[in-house]
């Protein structure tokens, strides 16, 4: 039977995938009517460009927890099994997350500061909103990196992608 916690970071992270997932469709369906009303009818929404550019914003930065979580970042996971032993993988593996923690808690932080300054009251162009909705896609991003990060802290050893019998190297 699953914990009370592991449940709601299931569902955490189904609504993570989901909003990715309708980001996307929206994205694309955004993007295919304004080429189709573009050719067709020589015919654009002033805020399609926008409205694209702002979802694919939020979908970079829904997509860094999921990647996060998959483990899916290719150059650390590459150098890492190719040059170092399993021990010190263990070790980098813990290294590279304190980092990786530190650096989004001071973007974190800074974005907050200039959401609740000026700029996050700012109007876009064409849909007027708030240019703090849209600064808003860094910080549910981030703060969902940082959860994941926490959860593989209290996990421990076991949460960690490093298998100490293997000496596979990726090439």
């Amino acid at each position: 039977m699953k914990s009370k916690c592991e449940k709601i970071l299931q569902k955490l992270y189904f609504i993570n995938d989901l909003a990715v997932s309708c980001v996307f469709v929206l994205l694309f369906v955004t993007v295919i009517t304004n080429v189709f009303l573009r050719y067709f009818f020589s015919f654009s929404f002033l805020w399609g460009e926008e409205l694209v550019r702002y979802c694919y914003i939020y979908m970079i930065f829904l997509g860094v927890p999921i990647a996060y979580r998959e483990r899916i970042n290719v150059s650390i996971m590459y150098f890492s099994r190719r040059f170092f032993s399993d021990k010190i993988r263990y070790w980098l593996d813990i290294f590279f997350d304190l980092i990786i923690a530190i650096t989004i808690t001071f973007i974190i932080y800074h974005t907050i500061i200039m959401i609740m300054g000026k700029l996050g009251s700012t109007r876009t162009q064409g849909l007027r909103l708030p240019m703090g909705y849209v600064y808003a896609a860094v910080i549910i991003g981030y703060v969902l990196v940082i959860i994941e990060i926490v959860i593989r802290f209290i996990k421990g050893k076991d949460s960690r992608d490093i298998n100490f019998e293997s000496k596979e190297i990726i090439e």
